[in-house]
Order: structure tokens, then C-alpha cells, then sequence
């Protein structure tokens, strides 16, 4: 699967504060794409359903949305974090390091 794009968001949170991220994924630096493709190919994002629900809604938990384009498809997931599984944890953690990044290179 070839990955162009990513676009990631995070809402929610005590703060409520949004972080957003169109990421280009041939713009990233190597070791970054390399690390990005590697957890998206363990994550089988055709065997996850595009929304995830957890058991009982928890307040201020932050709701990721993220929608990955490749050259074939989009696949889209939005999910509470009480209700993502175990292994998108490091994923979350990179596209919220990039989003932030591209955040401050904005200001």
C-alpha cells in the first residue's frame, strides 16, 4: 500500500484544544516516513471498522480522527481513546509529535 497522505486531528481533552495535521508523507524525513509506514502497516487499517466505540463514554477523553489516503483507497478512523486497541498508541504518538511540529513552524 502506498501511503500519500495522512490528515490527523485530536479534539477533546480537559482543555478541549484541537491539534490537526495534513501530513505529506514523502515530505517527512526519512527515518519519520520509514517509522510511520511500519505502524500503519501493523495497525491492518482494512480489518478496522472507520468508527470505534467504547463501552460507556468517558468525559474529557480526547476523539482521534485520522483518515489515511493511498494511491488505491481512503481509510478513515474515528474512535475515543478509551475505545482505540493497544497498538495504535505509538502511532498516535508520531502523528502527534508531527502535528505539533507543523504547528509551531506555522507561528
Amino acid at each position: 500500500m502506498y501511503v500519500e497522505k495522512i490528515k490527523f486531528e485530536r479534539t477533546g481533552g480537559f482543555a478541549g484544544m484541537r491539534l490537526a495535521a495534513d501530513i505529506e508523507v514523502n515530505s517527512l524525513p526519512e527515518d519519520q516516513k520509514r517509522e510511520l509506514l511500519n505502524l500503519l502497516d501493523d495497525m491492518d487499517l482494512e480489518e478496522l471498522p472507520a468508527k470505534l466505540t467504547g463501552k460507556k463514554p468517558i468525559p474529557d477523553e480526547f476523539v482521534y480522527s485520522i483518515i489515511v489516503e493511498t494511491d488505491k483507497q481512503e481509510y478513515k478512523l474515528l474512535a475515543g481513546e478509551s475505545a482505540l486497541p493497544g497498538d495504535t498508541k505509538p502511532l498516535l504518538e508520531l502523528l502527534e509529535r508531527i502535528a505539533k511540529k507543523q504547528m509551531r513552524n506555522r507561528n
